[in-house]
């Protein structure tokens, strides 16, 4: 019998899947998935040690749960969320909190009145890397800040199913990359422009979308960052960061080897997507999350509501500027 926290995952496709594994080897927890398929949640509920199925949100908290996780789709978030937020559950939600700024902040605002802990699954806050490049930076040891560069570019083009609910690459793989500018540098970005094609996949012009972009932002004390991302790197799934500072500079997110993606065999992948490249961060948010769950302090690192709503409002100031031109960020 499980003798840990009872633990609803919310939405079980590969995300959620993964999601279970780690929380799985984290402890004795009881794992309630639920899913619009419920084939796909009872596969997932077979592959942990305690794992049962619910048929809905509302069975879930009836059957009572000390903490949830949200991976279902994004348009789904708000309501699931909100579900689980008026029932009083700390919840982990997969970014984006939802795909408007103003969902988003009633969701967030309404967590905080009902001191509910609400969190985004900004998993890039408890890679080591990143947050060793975070403190550095922070701590002032490569002077002020010149430029950040920044990479996102997944390894193939993601099912356009899931697309045509996740937002534009910019809401959904580029928020990742707005919230890292922020969190690096502790500074709001101010302006952003913006630009976008669809190379390999065409067919994403066909929902408004595109599978290559690129953002120059400008931060509140002038500093500039350069921003890149992409839906197909078969060389392999590619995310780094760089500061660029007065004493010196310091990447974060190079490959296995600490050599430029590319070099060697051009087809041989290095990392074969986010579970891969994250999974250090991806258990290590687990862990906190379940922490905070049992009743231990909000860990300072994890993403919030507020971070969500950020990294949101710059997205679609850059997605507007990809169709029209410069956008300053609304405040």
């Amino acid at each position: 019998m499980s003798t840990g926290l009872v633990v609803g995952i919310v939405g079980c496709g590969q995300i959620g899947a993964m999601y279970a594994e780690h929380l799985d080897a984290l402890g004795s927890h009881r794992l309630i998935c639920v899913d619009a398929d419920r084939d796909r949640a009872e596969k997932v509920a077979r592959s942990v040690t305690f794992g049962s199925v619910a048929g809905s949100v509302g069975e879930l908290l009836a059957l009572g749960c000390d903490a949830a996780l949200v991976t279902a789709a994004t348009t789904s978030h708000p309501e699931l969320v909100g579900a689980l937020i008026e029932a009083g559950v700390p919840t982990l939600c997969e970014k984006p909190l939802a795909i408007d700024l103003a969902r988003t902040e009633k969701l967030g605002r309404t967590a905080e009145e009902r001191g509910v802990p609400l969190w985004v699954g900004f998993q890039r806050h408890f890679d080591p890397g990143f947050a060793d490049l975070r403190a550095r930076t922070v701590a002032g040891e490569l002077g002020r800040v010149q430029l950040l560069r920044l990479v996102s570019h997944d390894v193939s083009l993601p099912p356009i199913a899931r697309l045509r609910e996740s937002g534009s690459i910019f809401t959904d793989l580029m928020l990742h990359d707005f919230d890292m500018v922020r969190w690096l540098t502790g500074r709001r970005i101010v302006q952003v422009v913006a630009d976008g094609s669809a190379l390999s996949g065409p067919e994403l012009a066909d929902i408004g979308d595109f599978d290559t972009v690129t953002a120059m932002v400008r931060l509140d004390d002038g500093t500039l960052a350069a921003l890149s991302a992409g839906r197909w790197q078969p060389v392999g799934y590619d995310v780094r960061a760089e500061v660029l500072g007065e004493r010196g500079n310091m990447a974060a997110g190079l490959t296995h080897a600490e050599a430029p993606v590319g070099v060697g065999s051009i087809n041989t992948a290095q990392f074969n997507g986010y579970w891969d490249r994250f999974a250090t961060a991806y258990r290590e948010q687990a862990r906190a999350f379940l922490a905070m769950a049992a009743g231990g302090p909000n860990d300072p690192a994890a993403g919030g509501w507020r971070d969500s709503h950020d990294a949101l409002r710059c997205a679609l100031a850059a997605e507007r500027s990809a169709r029209s031109g410069s956008v300053p960020v609304a405040p």
